[in-house]
């Protein structure tokens, strides 16, 4: 039997970059402390801020929302769960009833709506006739999810929206946005994203960032968590499906590889000066001639997508 590096009782997760055994309560203390340190140290939020915590159903949102309720709900942080249904066949309506009743049961506020009452449209009718050089089925919805989240944050007066993206999201991230040359996106993301300040777009905070994604899993397994173990009917068609391999066969090989991309990342921002890189990459912005919300050229993305499909 192998034995908690912490106590003798029996190990039940190998951590293979830090060589670390731990029991169920070591690795809670663990995962929860990491969770706390990477919000602190990146000032990602504090306690005039007013959180909605982008919940989809899948394990890293209901963890996110888990520990919400568990480390800030006790000290009058001011806080709610966001849903956007999509619309996907047999696929929203079982997330949403999953995130309804543990918002319930979490005593949670919960503010949603969805794709179609916000757009007109939902992700299943784009599937339909999407321009596919525009990008998969995934580049529609992640847009219009986006614009869902702001609308809703901006009628609820919240002043940050929380996401359950995690190290291999943000791993696969920064490659993709680096082997696409798009410098936009590369500097803008990070444990707060966006790189202007701006009035009506809510920044996108994560405090998962450090946090591998089988940990929360393993997290949210050992305390009861519920999620939606189903993927997105449309998972198949998402680009990043190919980096999430490649990291994670390079991870196996070289464990810790994951954190030492992300920390390099960080260090090449620190390093720039993001204020010049600014202002040579950003356009001034615009009122989208359609929906009136920030954007840098006459229509915002959402609309322009949309529009070119004749929705």
């Amino acid at each position: 039997m192998v034995k908690c590096e912490k106590c003798k009782k029996e190990a039940l997760i190998y951590l293979a970059y830090g060589k670390h055994n731990f029991c169920k309560d070591h690795f809670n203390e663990f995962f929860e402390k990491r969770f706390k340190k990477n919000i602190r140290q990146h000032n990602i939020f504090n306690n005039k801020d007013y959180i909605g915590i982008a919940t989809s159903g899948g394990k890293d949102s209901m963890v996110l929302l888990y520990l919400f309720n568990k480390i800030f709900k006790p000290k009058r942080y001011k806080f709610c769960a966001i849903f956007v249904n999509e619309g996907t066949h047999n696929y929203s309506d079982k997330t949403e009833k999953l995130v309804t009743d543990f918002c319930k049961k979490l005593d949670t506020k919960l503010i949603k709506s969805s794709h179609k009452d916000e757009l007109g449209v939902s992700t299943q009718e784009v599937s339909v006739n999407y321009n596919k050089k525009e990008g998969s089925i995934c580049t529609y919805c992640g847009v219009m999810r986006r614009k869902v989240l702001n609308i809703l944050a901006n009628k609820e007066n919240i002043t940050k929206i929380a996401t359950g993206h995690n190290l291999d999201d943000e791993c696969q991230t920064v490659l993709m946005n680096l082997l696409d040359n798009d410098a936009i996106r590369f500097f803008r993301t990070g444990p707060v994203t966006g790189i202007i300040d701006l009035k009506e777009t809510k920044p996108r905070i994560k405090p998962f960032y450090l946090t591998p994604e089988k940990e929360i899993a393993a997290y949210a397994l050992y305390n009861d968590i519920p999620f939606y173990k189903e993927d997105c009917p449309f998972y198949k068609a998402a680009k990043r499906n190919h980096f999430r391999e490649f990291i994670n066969e390079t991870e196996v090989m070289h464990p810790g590889s994951k954190f030492s991309l992300i920390k390099s990342f960080l260090k090449i921002k620190d390093l720039c000066d993001i204020k010049k890189i600014t202002n040579k990459i950003n356009k001034p912005l615009n009122k989208c001639e359609i929906c009136g919300s920030e954007t840098s050229g006459k229509i915002c993305k959402s609309c322009q997508l949309l529009k070119d499909m004749k929705i």
